[in-house]
């Protein structure tokens, strides 16, 4: 018998003991009615969505993670919870593009200081809310200067029209007084 042989033998042997009850012909089935808050009741809804949201963050579903925490943060704060989402909601919130999304992570994490002000995620969203904020007040201020730099537009363009009326009425008093002198 060659090595390949004794092999093949040797798997089909225990092909049978390691397929377990589907070659034996037992039929298990188990149909589970147990909702999740029965299954573990002495764990806040908050923990199980807060818990959901972060394994559909590990598995790259922002969207679904983002709606679990929106949930979470709705709900009735919990400490060591709602906080920790509140500040990873408004880290999603900072991937939208536009403003709405900087606006929307700065209102969370004004809630989040305001809510619970000696948490440790309190303290970690210090630095982001202080450059959110300058953000918000730059896009102030470009917001700003546009406006500016249309009005200056428009008082050039009214500044110029009066100089050329202007240069139309001298002319116009030159040829009266010539008028006059004739």
């Amino acid at each position: 018998m060659t090595h390949k042989q004794i092999i093949s033998i040797v798997v089909l042997a225990l092909l049978p003991l390691l397929s377990g009850c589907s070659l034996l012909g037992w039929k298990v089935s188990v149909v589970s009615v147990a909702t999740e808050e029965s299954l573990h009741p002495s764990i806040p809804v908050q923990e199980r969505s807060f818990a959901g949201a972060l394994e559909l963050l590990r598995a790259g579903n922002e969207q679904a993670a983002r709606d679990l925490l929106e949930r979470v943060v709705d709900d009735p704060a919990l400490d060591g919870v709602t906080d920790e989402a509140l500040f990873r909601l408004s880290l999603l919130y900072l991937r939208e593009e536009g403003s709405k999304g900087a606006v929307r992570a700065l209102e969370l994490l004004e809630r989040l200081k305001i809510e619970f002000p000696t948490s440790l995620w309190t303290r970690q969203a210090a630095p982001l809310g202080v450059y959110l904020t300058g953000v918000k007040t730059l896009r102030y201020r470009q917001r700003e200067v546009k406006t500016l730099k249309e009005l200056n537009y428009s008082l050039s363009r009214d500044n110029r029209e009066m100089r050329q009326s202007i240069e139309r009425l001298k002319s116009l008093d030159l040829e009266l007084e010539q008028k006059i002198k004739r």
